[in-house]
């Protein structure tokens, strides 16, 4: 996202914990920080896209404390449950400044090539102070409603995209149970483009297929159960939403002998069993 308002022609200026993400930016012509209190200070809007909950409640302890010297506006994109955007919105409303959500629809790729899609919730005017933003690193949004909505529609989307996930996972498990081979049942699920076919699975299946140690995204289970707070004791309502939560909450995320939702059906290890397995 910073390379593309670079590349928009506007200044950018950055803070990260990661050393190797501030000199990738800086190579990039990003001005790098120590202090978040600088970028608060100096600049008209300010992005946060942080993977960490509780990362982000440091930051945004950060902004309750540092006087608004500047009309900036907080956009947050992170992927994280209504009541948490709400939270945050109050934090920054609270020390003089605005908030936006933006969050994000898309991977590294779309990010690279300025193409990502933007779930927005907030007020009208603060979308349109943001249309350069929201123009220079997405090739689209859509205005959901109030602060808290375009927060909903990102952890909607990403439980579709995980309970999808499950789903086709089990598919090919049981394909191969009955001597389909399963790179050439991706393959030709891929090829056919039909029911099956997903940009899910065409981002995600070939994992089945691997040999690889790499555990399970510990970001899909983040948000699995960011959609477990936003629906709380309703969940029951909603069950392979509630099912899929399960899993996800069930899988070991780190590497050991099951390395991912394929490798656990494969040994026939489910649910309870994991758990008391940890």
């Amino acid at each position: 996202m910073a390379q593309s308002l670079l590349a928009a022609g506007h200044q950018v200026s950055g803070i990260d914990p990661d050393a190797s993400a501030c000199e990738r930016a800086a190579a990039a012509g990003v001005q790098i920080h120590n202090e978040l209190s600088t970028l608060l200070a100096e600049s008209s809007i300010v992005v946060i896209c942080l993977a960490s909950t509780s990362a982000l409640g440091k930051v945004y302890d950060m902004i309750a404390s540092t006087p608004a010297e500047k009309p900036a506006m907080i956009v947050e994109t992170s992927t994280i449950a209504p009541d948490r955007a709400q939270a945050f919105a109050d934090i920054s409303q609270a020390s003089g400044r605005r908030q936006l959500e933006a969050c994000l629809i898309g991977i590294a790729r779309d990010a690279e090539a300025g193409q990502l899609y933007h779930f927005v919730g907030g007020k009208a005017e603060d979308l349109e102070n943001a249309k350069e933003f929201l123009g220079a690193t997405g090739r689209g949004h859509a205005h959901l409603g109030d602060i808290g909505s375009g927060a909903a529609a990102k952890v909607l989307n990403n439980a579709i995209g995980n309970t999808t996930m499950l789903a086709f996972t089990e598919a090919v498990v049981a394909g191969e149970s009955i001597g389909v081979d399963a790179a050439e049942l991706v393959r030709a699920i891929s090829e056919a483009a039909g029911a099956g076919k997903s940009v899910v699975f065409d981002r995600h299946a070939h994992w089945i297929t691997s040999d690889s140690n790499q555990p399970p995204n510990p970001i899909n289970q983040k948000d699995m159960l960011e959609w477990g707070r936003m629906v709380g004791e309703e969940s029951s309502n909603f069950p392979m939403l509630a099912e899929a939560l399960r899993r996800f909450r069930d899988l070991p995320m780190t590497p050991g002998p099951v390395q991912s939702y394929a490798g656990m059906l494969k040994a026939r290890r489910h649910g309870s069993e994991i758990a008391d397995s940890k």
